[in-house]
């Protein structure tokens, strides 16, 4: 990033953090995920690390931090899965490319992933995020 941020220049990101119920909601998918050929590619949520940031542009960007949390809501658990399976590409493309019991599985433990967050309005999930802002030095 460091060779397309000038000098004086800023940078900015939203990433969801590796403890967070966004990154244990994708345990349960990676769990139906067919297994990547050699090495595995690093996560995704190495982002939301500081440390791991400080070390990838740390010497480039003065790094400033941020933590936040947003609230995913539904009526109910049923209802996050009719969402993430029709709506969030991922999600519907793995559903499609299951057998019936494997889909059947990953709707369930879908489900009762989200069921822990029941409540008196439905489901609320909450999904910590950091936000990253950093100056091209």
């Amino acid at each position: 990033m460091a060779r397309v941020v000038r000098p004086g220049g800023r940078l900015v990101l939203a990433v969801w953090t590796p403890d967070g119920n966004v990154f244990g909601m994708f345990k349960v998918i990676k769990q139906y995920m067919p297994k990547p050929e050699g090495q595995p590619p690093a996560s995704p949520f190495a982002w939301g690390n500081t440390e791991r940031l400080m070390e990838l542009l740390g010497d480039a960007f003065e790094l400033r931090f941020e933590r936040g949390t947003s609230y995913y809501r539904e009526p109910d658990a049923k209802a996050a899965w009719r969402t993430f399976v029709e709506g969030y590409g991922p999600v519907q493309t793995l559903a499609g490319k299951l057998d019936a019991e494997r889909r059947n599985r990953f709707e369930s433990d879908f489900v009762a992933f989200h069921e822990e967050f029941q409540d008196e309005l439905g489901i609320t999930v909450p999904r910590d995020y950091l936000i990253v802002q950093g100056v091209r030095r």
